[in-house]
């Protein structure tokens, strides 16, 4: 059977998601399955997730999606490349997901020469990226420039959201020999998840109608504000250089202009520069919160994937753990309490504090 693996936050699943998972479908014809692998309970920018990562995952099978497995936090919640190396970890050591497929706005973009000079570490990229990133570029952006000077045109086509993400899962799967083939699909249609988070009502209609009455209790990510202020009170800069991510003096930013906003979107706003975007911000922030040290992490992201953990499935989502879980280079766990070696606990509980600091937004 081929088994086709979708990589999703669904923060909220739209028709084009709606899509996708059809489009995968087809592409396999009808005796193919779709898994699903989606982030938890934070996301790669940063925000909670609009509702809990279940209540999504039950969306995404009644989308036509047979298994969904979690992304855990420490990933789902991290910077592209972060975020694209443990998902494709994931679905790589599964072993019976045969594809990948995923959304692009320029499909036929030939990506093979970007994916070269990436995967050998081109000396003029290291050159070029290495002169952005002293003039005080955020990341996402020197990583764009050098690509343009070394391959003029490039530009338009890299800093266009999915189609950094497809390149970097291709990256992924090339870096470590995956035996998984690529699916490309064209994104189409206006569909967006941000403008539903942004204005429900007006853009419901984008919204498949199975999935709307789930989202009627979504989280509010203007209420992690007084948890923030309360650690920015009793906090010194040495304490935030503790945590994770925490450093290049942005702990010095966040305590200079906490106490002069009025809300956690005017606090953002007053710390974003030409090296910090939204999103790099976000995802500090959501670090701070769950205390997480350092080193910690650290070890965590060096140590690899411990496991991933079964979110929902149908019956032919059944049938595929029941058939191929045993020989997974991965292991797939239902709760996180079957988590047994000291990578997995860790992993565990930060999952867990992520998921109670998610649930006090509602």
């Amino acid at each position: 059977m081929n088994i086709t693996g979708i990589i999703a936050e669904f923060n909220p699943l739209h028709k084009g998601h709606e899509r996708l998972i059809a489009g995968s479908r087809n592409f396999l014809t009808s005796s193919g399955a779709c898994v699903v692998l989606m982030s938890s309970n934070f996301t790669q920018r940063g925000s909670p997730a609009i509702v809990n990562e279940f209540t999504r995952a039950s969306v995404a099978i009644k989308a036509g999606a047979d298994l969904v497995l979690e992304l855990p936090f420490i990933y789902s919640c991290s910077a592209g490349q972060d975020f694209a190396r443990g998902a494709v970890e994931i679905l790589g050591r599964l072993n019976f997901i045969t594809h990948i497929a995923f959304g692009m706005e320029d499909v036929n973009f030939s990506v093979e020469p970007l994916i070269n000079i990436l995967l050998h570490e081109n000396h003029d990229y290291k050159n070029f990226l290495k002169r952005e990133l002293d003039s005080g570029a955020s990341f996402a952006k020197a990583h764009s420039i050098a690509l343009e000077k070394l391959m003029p045109g490039t530009l338009e086509f890299i800093t266009k959201p999915n189609n950094m993400l497809a390149l970097s899962y291709m990256l992924e799967i090339r870096r470590h020999d995956y035996k998984l083939k690529t699916i490309a699909m064209k994104r189409e249609g206006n569909y967006s998840s941000k403008l539903i988070r942004e204005n429900f009502s007006e853009n419901v209609n984008m919204l498949p109608e199975y999935s709307r009455e789930l989202l009627v209790n979504r989280v509010d990510e203007k209420n992690l504000w007084p948890f923030l202020k309360s650690i920015f009170i009793r906090s010194k800069p040495e304490d935030l250089r503790k945590i994770y991510g925490i450093d290049e003096g942005i702990e010095n930013l966040f305590l200079k202009h906490w106490h002069k906003s009025t809300s956690l979107n005017d606090f953002i706003g007053r710390c974003v520069c030409a090296r910090y975007t939204k999103a790099h911000i976000r995802r500090r922030l959501v670090y701070i919160l769950l205390g997480l040290d350092r080193w910690e992490m650290i070890g965590a992201l060096r140590s690899g994937l411990p496991y991933t953990r079964v979110l929902a499935f149908n019956e032919t989502g059944q049938k595929i753990l029941r058939d191929h879980s045993k020989n997974s280079d991965i292991k797939i766990i239902t709760r996180l309490k079957a988590t047994e070696d000291k990578v997995g606990r860790y992993f565990a509980d930060v999952e867990l504090k992520a998921t109670q600091l998610h649930e006090l937004l509602l």
